[in-house]
């Protein structure tokens, strides 16, 4: 599914991730962890191709990727429901999946609602159903819980994993218990490298 080998990154004069060997079979579920600024979020942007590899070589192979940005990014023009069906179809027929998937983040009275009505981890939740809704055989999630709080976080969680089975996914946290809760193996991103931790 992905197979980095000896990946570096540089944008601009500096040096984002250097050396960096990482893989993920099919179906598996790995978490990524590392201080702010270490580069996490540089290496999903190179997963989903949105950052060119400045050394190394890099497979990926996924038909579809559903990538959840650490910010919402939800259309300010569409309701909550309809941020979640835009990825489904974008038609009135696939309405009440889009609903099951905001029941699954708790938000099943607020569809109706848009992003400005809505609270940063409301929010958050939103574009974690639409993550969830869209049929990716990658998911990316980029601090998926950051905006929440412990109980709201750890009832997510058991979501995440059950919603994501059987499809890979590359999940990024500050968060050792987040980590452990969803992933088959542990990274570590520190000085630009990666080191698998178990």
């Amino acid at each position: 599914m992905i197979e980095l080998n000896d990946l570096t990154v540089c944008l601009g004069n500096q040096t984002i991730l250097e050396h960096c060997n990482f893989h993920l079979n099919d179906g598996e579920h790995v978490a990524i962890m590392g201080p702010s600024g270490s580069g996490k979020t540089t290496l999903l942007n190179v997963i989903a191709g949105l950052v060119p590899p400045s050394k190394g070589t890099m497979q990926v192979q996924a038909a579809k990727i559903s990538y959840m940005f650490q910010e919402p990014r939800l259309l300010p023009w569409l309701t909550a429901e309809d941020n979640v069906n835009l990825v489904l179809s974008d038609r009135a027929a696939t309405k009440p999946e889009a609903r099951h998937w905001l029941k699954l983040v708790g938000l099943e009275q607020d569809g109706s609602k848009y992003p400005d009505a809505l609270s940063g981890g409301m929010q958050q939740r939103v574009a974690l159903a639409r993550c969830l809704a869209y049929p990716g055989d990658l998911i990316l999630m980029d601090e998926p819980l950051s905006a929440l709080d412990r109980d709201n976080a750890d009832a997510l969680l058991r979501t995440i994993r059950e919603h994501t089975a059987g499809r890979s996914m590359v999940f990024v946290t500050h968060r050792p218990e987040q980590a452990k809760a969803v992933a088959d193996h542990l990274y570590q991103l520190n000085n630009k490298a990666l080191e698998q931790i178990f």
